[in-house]
């Protein structure tokens, strides 16, 4: 919901051919914006440098002995995931790998992709090195000075 008036809505959230689709479904709109105030964006980190953004409603609630959900393409996600946590399109985030590189990063650069589909690069790892720290930082907002303090 979000994510379609961000322009972030693609391809891949068309339904699969074994889902079932009512062409006369309709939603009303307090629904709309009740369903649209309640979904979260998941930003989703591997050691190899890949990231995604995808919806928390397309990850299923599972009860008690659930054997999980796949969060990532296993063959396409570029080794094991560090990071997965809800974000804003107006955060950033700071990687750091295991030999001391760190980058900054815009979440509204990092692609929207469906839940099970592999990640995009978001930070070009070298050989032999991983992502091992994914910090969040939230939006600092218009009241930031340029030298770091706040307006009063």
């Amino acid at each position: 919901m979000r994510r379609a008036v961000a322009g972030l809505a693609d391809d891949a959230d068309a339904p699969a051919d074994d889902e079932e689709v009512n062409a006369n479904a309709t939603i009303s709109q307090e629904r709309y914006a009740e369903m649209s105030a309640a979904e979260n964006l998941l930003l989703t980190i591997t050691e190899k440098g890949s990231g995604k953004l995808s919806s928390s409603h397309d990850y299923p609630v599972r009860g008690r002995g659930g054997l999980g959900v796949t969060a990532m393409d296993k063959a396409m996600r570029g080794g094991d995931i560090v990071a997965s946590f809800p974000v804003e399109l107006d955060d950033q985030i700071m990687l750091a790998t295991s030999k001391g590189q760190s980058i900054r990063v815009p979440v509204q650069g990092i692609s929207f992709r469906s839940r099970s589909a592999g990640g995009v690069k978001v930070f070009d790892t070298g050989k032999g090195e991983v992502v091992v720290s994914v910090a969040w930082i939230a939006d600092q907002g218009d009241d930031a000075v340029e030298d770091g303090t706040e307006e009063v």
